[in-house]
């Protein structure tokens, strides 16, 4: 018998000393035997008792068995090969004794218990061609083993019989030491793959890990067939192909191909390796790509609603080697991936109702996370009067929008009429409230705004009231509840009969429904307050809006229409029209510029006399923010900002003819322009970070050296990391140091295709920027070895089940027998003291 634990023997220490001074204390009247034996019977039963405490138990030899099979159902495998797997695990249940027991399994993706029913199920199905491809798509044997485990009881002897071909996604050294720790038997044994004519791209490499603009790089792409066979190579490059070769594969052989291509744009450019066999079964592994960064002259990414307007800019930059490529108001990427491309982004003209909220947000992520330059400069189509107020752009630029408007612009009454049917329920309506709150905080204290609610019926929810009252005008607008139908134009006609005893210069409507309604008589009530000097816009939330008749109430109320397809754009529309409608926001004359504080930005320029501006976008510089250069009446003109890790500069006016035809006539523009697009380029300070990628287990792991100036490793270094897909879509990133100088980082791509990563030592500086590139699984690498560790494992023979099952002990519990045998003794020793 043995016991799990000692401590409560303990309690004799107290026990015998107890009973003695019982037993010589004792005021029984019984003869000194009894009495000795009774006591004595109490003792023992004390003693079983403390025993059973210590929880004993009797072992005895036991050789029953488990065997847990796992059969590979991945793409690689081929399904006769399947059948044959089957009719050999068949054969091992056939040798099983009858008190041994056995489990079956498919492994691919995951890991499924079966029955021999539904393999045969699933292997016709392979054969067919209608497989699981999702499940199929790759083998997670270190996954499948973990939770085999589990399966296995603890009372028998266990074995695990792996049958694959053993092309593995993840290696499965840890798990097949974690099952030999607890003294599980691991088998394998080794299915033949897929018999089918195939071939795959095996790897894509440049002959350089960083290339420069102009430079010719040799790429070798590798490429593996199973059969003879003709094929085409291509390279392509932002969807183009940019080389291509026709080439004979061998069998069992791999096949280097070099291509060598000039590199005409810097940026990180994707470049993906596409092979066209004459005869394949697998299309998955026919691409692969990689990430080469291209270094050489600054390229920016310029946004404006005509870009004709900036070719006399670009000429000038062209003489500075900067790249400027301009683009229309839609041209701002969609992936972040391209928009990393760039140095630095200038939104030159482009309102914000034409930068999607996933855009505004890419861009955002761009300069603070990953160090990119954002610039801005003056239009009608930017800063506040583009809309840009309280929105991301704005966060990491210099100057915000709002500004105290001068005491001489006319003031201005604006009643808001907002749709709260009940089809503006949730988000719709959400928004719109927080696009009047937005239009509110712009107007000055002058202003005097009213906010109409409709829905079958108008609600006055705001009399007009002097925008200084701006918690009142929040609470106001905060208050409007969605319910009924849908008819504007008594809202409309409120609105009206508010701004005729108005006493405001300017009076402006703005109007927003996502819904359609009764036409009546709108367009002449529109047209009719445009007489009596209001102005109308109007706004169509979503396409089911009645837009037509909204643009016909815009254009009779002389204001403007705005078609917004989603609701996210709201705010912005209304920011927008709110400063086109006060007429506060430009200032138009001749304006001399004056230096206001140093900074590397105006190394040489700090004496300059320059050009004057014909005219500007007033803003307020943020409190982190230097300005650089501003106007006689001090309102800001060139401004910059650190946010994150890049910069934001704003400059309020513009560089086309408009505003900017001085400056363009100036002498030294072309410098000083390429001076601060410098100092606004995407920077990526990475001497002393040294780093390896691998993966393991689906994930991406980077091991990290971290070395001073003088190459010693550094330690503590409080690491930042960041990582994100095309999308901008942010991973959780894990890192750690794992020796001195060293650091292990991870990161679990799930299933995104590519993921940028950037690595950041704040206290230094330095900046990494890692790319990783998702491989098709290793179901489809036709140069695959099986796995390392797999290949070592022990064989399994069919017709011998049993053989070389380590045998086990079984534990019985004694605590039942020392709890009856403690019982017998107390009643023992009871009769003897009562009898």
């Amino acid at each position: 018998m043995e016991l799990l634990t000692w401590m409560p023997l303990l309690g004799l220490a107290i026990a015998l000393p107890l009973f003695f001074l019982v037993y010589r204390r004792s005021l029984v009247d019984r003869p000194p035997a009894m009495k000795l034996a009774a006591t004595t019977c109490r003792f023992i039963a004390l003693l079983l008792l403390i025993l059973a405490l210590c929880r004993p138990f009797f072992t005895r030899k036991s050789d029953d068995v488990h065997v847990a099979f796992l059969l590979d159902g991945s793409e690689s495998v081929d399904p006769g090969e399947m059948r044959r797997g089957v009719a050999g695990i068949k054969k091992s249940i056939e040798g099983l004794k009858a008190g041994d027991t056995w489990s079956l399994f498919l492994f691919a993706r995951e890991l499924k218990r079966t029955d021999f029913e539904q393999a045969e199920k699933f292997i016709a199905e392979c054969e067919a061609g209608r497989g699981d491809a999702v499940f199929r798509s790759s083998t997670d044997l270190a996954g499948a083993l973990a939770g085999a485990r589990f399966d296995l009881p603890a009372n028998r002897g266990r074995r695990i019989v792996v049958l694959s071909d053993g092309l593995l996604e993840s290696p499965v050294a840890e798990a097949a030491e974690r099952l030999g720790a607890e003294k599980t038997d691991l088998r394998f044994v080794k299915l033949g793959s897929l018999d089918k004519p195939e071939a795959a791209v095996t790897s894509i490499e440049a002959g350089t890990p960083l290339a420069f603009e102009g430079e010719m790089v040799r790429f070798t792409v590798k490429v593996a067939s199973n059969r003879d066979m003709n094929a085409k190579l291509r390279l392509i490059h932002r969807g183009v192909a940019v080389a291509e070769q026709s080439i004979k594969l061998t069998a069992k052989e791999e096949t280097a191909c070099h291509a060598e291509v000039r590199m005409v744009t810097s940026g990180d450019t994707v470049w993906d390796a596409e092979l066209v066999p004459d005869d394949d079964w697998f299309p998955a592994n026919n691409h692969l790509s990689m990430t080469l960064p291209v270094r050489g002259k600054p390229r920016i990414l310029v946004i404006h609603e005509k870009p004709a307007q900036m070719r006399p800019f670009e000429r000038l930059m062209r003489e500075q080697d900067v790249t400027l490529e301009t683009r229309g108001a839609r041209g701002l990427p969609d992936s972040f991936e391209e928009i990393l491309a760039f140095d630095a982004i200038m939104l030159a003209d482009v309102p914000a109702t034409a930068v999607s909220p996933k855009q505004m947000a890419s861009l955002k992520r761009y300069v603070t996370d990953f160090g990119g330059g954002l610039i801005m400069t003056g239009s009608e189509n930017t800063f506040g009067i583009g809309g840009y107020f309280k929105t991301p752009v704005e966060e990491v630029l210099p100057l915000v929008s709002r500004f105290e408007k001068d005491k001489e612009k006319p003031s201005l009454a604006m009643v808001l009429v907002i749709d709260k049917s009940g089809s503006m329920s949730g988000p719709p309506l959400a928004l719109a409230r927080q696009a009047a709150r937005s239009a509110a905080e712009l107007l000055g204290n002058q202003d005097q705004i009213a906010v109409v609610a409709f829905d079958d019926q108008p609600q006055l929810v705001l009399d007009l009231t002097s925008a200084a009252n701006r918690a009142q005008v929040a609470a106001a607008i905060d208050s409007i509840a969605e319910g009924g139908g849908t008819n504007m134009q008594p809202g409309i006609v409120q609105a009206r009969d508010i701004l005729r005893g108005a006493s405001a210069k300017l009076k402006h409507v703005i109007g927003l429904t996502d819904g359609q309604f009764d036409p009546m008589n709108i367009v002449e009530l529109c047209r009719e307050m445009s007489d009596s000097g209001m102005t109308v816009s109007t706004v169509a939330m979503g396409s089911g809006a009645a837009g037509e008749l909204l643009s016909q109430m815009a254009e009779a109320g002389r204001g403007r229409f705005y078609q917004s397809d989603t609701p996210e754009n709201v705010p912005q529309i209304f920011t927008r029209e709110t400063m086109q409608a006060s007429r506060s926001a430009i200032k138009e004359d001749l304006y001399e510029p004056a230096s206001v504080t140093e900074h590397p930005i105006m190394a040489g320029f700090e004496s300059a006399a320059f050009p004057p501006v014909l005219g500007y976008v007033m803003a307020r510089p943020k409190p982190t923010a230097q300005v650089l250069l501003a106007v006689e009446s001090g309102d800001p003109l060139l401004a910059v900002g650190r946010f994150g890790l890049g910069t934001g500069i704003a400059f309020t006016g513009d560089l086309t003819e408009r505003w900017g035809s001085e400056w363009l006539a100036w002498q030294g523009c072309g410098k000083f322009w390429a001076q601060v697009f410098r100092g606004a380029l995407r920077k990526e300070e990475w001497v002393g970070i040294e780093t390896a990628s691998h993966r393991e287990r689906g994930r991406w792991d980077i091991d990290v050296r971290a070395t001073d100036d003088a190459g010693r490793a550094l330690s503590a270094v409080p690491w930042t990391g960041h990582a994100l897909d095309d999308t901008g879509k942010e991973f959780p990133v894990s890192i750690e140091e794992s020796g001195i100088g060293r650091y292990r980082v991870r990161v679990d791509p799930g299933e995104a295709p590519r993921l940028t990563l950037r690595l950041h030592d704040p206290e230094r500086g330095k900046v990494k920027t890692l790319r990783w590139e998702r491989g098709y699984p290793a179901e489809y690498r036709l140069s695959g070895q099986p796995d390392v560790t797999l290949a070592k494992v022990e064989s399994f023979a069919f017709a011998a089940p049993r053989d070389g099952i380590p045998v086990v002990r079984i534990r019985t519990s004694a605590l039942p027998w020392a709890g009856l045998a403690a019982i017998v003794f107390m009643i023992a020793g009871i009769v003897l003291r009562r009898v």
